[in-house]
């Protein structure tokens, strides 16, 4: 194993970040799969399996059995996590200009498109490599404004060049998923088998260009431009490991065993654990529904995430004590409740719930902010 120290400048003067990455295997061994967590900083159950899979793959490279080049960055936020108010971690958005650390990463397709012109070949796993060059250039020519751009850059100089790119995240209760695009269908099965994900929200642009879409979707776009020469030979998916509170040894070192499972089953170890589950649902991440709040006041719950709803079913209710107004909470959709918000009050309009159908209900921008 190696460890990587990759100095972040800070905001201010007299300050420093680091982001750490761990490597197995040999720098150019295919495939290379690339594994993160905590890119939200509140949300800890991917980072302790990451900590969990790190022991796993000492053994397995003390074992011989590393085929490909695994790299771990259990901790993707050094900004995120040093953010705290009034006692409790901000984690979702910096506190200095509220962006979303999970949004707006460089649109690598854009970047080096007209570069492209005249470059690639009817050999498409030689354009891989030619592609990848020029996103590694592309990206170490984009200006750099704030300390968030440049932990998203050094983010993705890791990664435009990965076989495999597992964002590991949670939600605030909820069951575990996963967002995947429609390339390489036949992982997105096996992640499926191998981390006992109930659902897959499938989706080829969700909008707001996320960690994980920003790496499969430069393929599909430069494939558009430049036809059947250019293959998608990217796989990247956002996990979410069920919910905030969902953090403990037990449960991490079994989601760990998972991802070691699927690890051997994409060739990166030579050998590993079996899929232990079954595949999941898959489900268009356009007809993953939210409901929001018609009043503010306090939030119960009458059914939980995992159970299968009708439309217009009473899943709870926002209560109002001091007008004594009680307003239901309906399923917007029929199908699975997967989601639900975390605090037990709210405000009006605020999301409280998603439900995932096989109709599709939106368009546009997918993902909440």
């Amino acid at each position: 194993m190696r460890t990587e120290t990759v100095p972040l400048t800070g905001p201010s003067p007299g300050t420093t970040r680091t982001l750490t990455r761990h490597h197995w295997g040999q720098a150019g061994a295919r495939p290379k799969v690339y594994l993160q967590g905590g890119l939200h900083a509140d949300e800890m159950p991917g980072p302790l399996a990451l900590y969990h899979l790190m022991q796993m793959l000492d053994t397995a490279e003390a074992e011989g059995r590393i085929a490909g080049h695994v790299v771990v960055v259990p901790l993707a936020n050094p900004i995120g996590l040093s953010e705290w108010l009034l006692h409790k971690p901000v984690g979702r958005r910096d506190l200095e200009g509220a962006h979303n650390f999970n949004r707006g990463y460089p649109d690598l397709a854009a970047l080096v498109g007209d570069g492209l012109e005249g470059q690639l070949r009817p050999d498409p796993s030689a354009n891989v490599a030619t592609i990848r060059a020029a996103f590694g250039k592309a990206l170490a020519g984009v200006k750099i404004e704030t300390e968030v751009d440049e932990l998203r850059i050094r983010l993705m100089e890791a990664t435009h060049d990965a076989d495999i790119v597992l964002d590991l995240h949670c939600d605030h209760r909820a069951v575990m998923h996963f967002y995947a695009s429609t390339a390489r269908p036949e992982i997105t099965d096996l992640l499926g088998r191998s981390t006992g994900s109930v659902l897959a929200l499938i989706e080829d642009s969700s909008g707001g260009n996320a960690f994980d879409e920003a790496h499969t979707a430069p393929w599909r776009s430069l494939q558009a431009r430049f036809g059947a020469a250019v293959p998608v030979p990217c796989f990247s998916t956002t996990l979410e490991y069920r919910g905030q509170h969902d953090v403990s040894d037990a449960v991490a070192a079994k989601d760990a065993e998972g991802l070691l499972a699927f690890l051997a089953g994409v060739g990166a170890l030579t050998s590993g654990p079996a899929p232990a589950h079954g595949p999941a649902e898959e489900m268009p991440l356009a007809g993953a529904v939210e409901f929001t709040a018609p009043i503010g006041g306090i939030v119960t719950w009458v059914m939980q995430p995992g159970d299968r709803v009708a439309e217009g079913q009473l899943l709870g209710h926002v209560t109002d004590p001091t007008t004594r107004r009680r307003e239901d909470i309906l399923a917007p959709t029929a199908g699975l409740l997967f989601r639900q918000e975390l605090w037990t009050t709210c405000l009006k309009g605020q999301g409280l719930c998603h439900v995932a159908g096989l109709e599709i209900r939106r368009q546009g921008d997918l993902l909440s902010d």
